[in-house]
C-alpha cells in the first residue's frame, strides 16, 4: 500500500487488505516464478515498497529470499517500526536506494518497482538510475507494474500523485531509451477496465469529492475480499492463457520484465 494511503487504513487494522493488492501480489509472484533466479537465496530490491506488504508476503512464498525495501516516504518513525518488526526476518528497510545498496553485499536478482514509475516526474531517469546501480547486472530482472491507458487518468490518479498512465507502446519507448532489454510485457486485470471506464464517464458528469482511494476505503470482510481476489486471480490467469494463443488482452494495469543487455 502506498504510504499516502497507510494512515487511513491503519485506523482499520482488523480489516483485510484490498483484493486488488492481494491479487497483484499473486500476479507478481507468478512473474518472479516465470523468470526465476537459480540462486537459492535470491536478493530483492523493492523500490517504492510502501508499507512493505509485498516484500513481507513474498518472503512467506520465498522463505530463503532477502528483501531490501526502499521508500523515500519512510520517516524515522517508519524505519524504527519496521526495523523492529522485521528484526528476525530477512527484510530490511531504507529511505534511500543509496543506503540500501550499501547494505547489499552481492548481485541483486530482482528489482521490484510496483506501481511506482507513474509517481516519478522523469521516468526515463528513473529507469536509467536502476540500470546504473552497481549491484544490478545483466542477470538482474527488473519487474515493473504501472496503471494502464492515459485516457483513463482519473481522480484516483490525482489523489495518488500520478504523473501519467502507460500502455505497451509508451512502456517500450521509455525502456528502450533507458538502454534496457524487454523480456516480457503486457496487461493484466481485464475485468477492471470496464469499471474504470464507467468511473471516468461518471466523473465527467459528477465531479468527485472523495479524498480517499478505494484501497484506503476498503472495509469488507474476508469472505467478500476473497471472492473479489479470486475473481482477479482468475482474470490474470485468463489473460495469460490468451497471451499463449497469441491474443493480446487489454487490462487496467501494465506489466513489464526487463534487464540490462549482455
Amino acid at each position: 500500500m502506498d504510504l499516502t494511503e497507510l494512515s487511513e487504513h491503519s485506523k482499520h487494522q482488523h480489516q483485510t487488505r484490498h483484493p486488488w493488492e492481494q491479487a497483484r501480489l499473486e500476479f507478481v509472484y507468478k512473474l518472479i516464478n516465470k523468470h526465476a533466479s537459480k540462486k537459492s537465496h535470491p536478493v530483492f530490491l523493492d523500490i517504492g515498497s510502501g508499507d512493505t506488504f509485498v516484500s513481507e508476503n513474498l518472503l512467506l512464498k520465498i522463505p530463503h529470499g532477502r528483501f531490501y525495501c526502499v521508500d523515500t516516504a519512510f520517516t524515522k518513525e517508519h524505519l524504527e517500526f519496521y526495523t523492529k518488526k522485521y528484526s528476525h526476518k530477512n527484510i530490511q528497510v531504507f529511505n534511500s536506494a543509496i543506503a540500501a545498496l550499501r547494505a547489499i553485499n552481492c548481485e541483486i536478482d530482482y528489482v521490484l518497482a510496483l506501481d511506482v514509475m507513474e509517481h516519478v516526474a522523469n521516468d526515463l531517469d528513473f529507469l536509467k538510475d536502476i540500470s546504473n546501480m552497481e549491484k544490478v547486472t545483466e542477470n538482474t530482472k527488473i519487474v515493473l507494474t504501472v496503471p494502464a491507458f492515459q485516457s483513463l487518468f482519473s481522480h484516483h490518479d490525482v489523489l495518488l500523485g500520478h504523473y501519467r498512465r502507460y500502455n505497451n507502446n509508451t512502456l517500450k519507448q521509455v525502456t528502450k531509451k533507458a538502454g534496457l532489454e524487454i523480456i516480457s510485457i503486457g496487461y493484466f486485470f481485464m475485468s477492471l477496465l470496464i469499471a474504470r471506464i464507467l468511473i471516468k464517464f461518471k466523473e465527467k458528469i459528477i465531479k468527485p469529492k472523495s479524498k480517499k482511494t478505494h484501497v484506503a476505503q476498503w472495509q469488507q470482510g474476508k469472505l467478500v475480499t476473497n471472492l473479489y481476489k479470486n475473481i482477479l486471480i482468475f482474470d490474470f490467469k485468463t489473460s495469460s492463457l490468451l497471451e499463449k494463443i497469441h491474443l493480446k488482452p487489454k487490462g487496467l494495469s501494465n506489466y513489464m520484465v526487463c534487464k540490462k543487455p549482455v
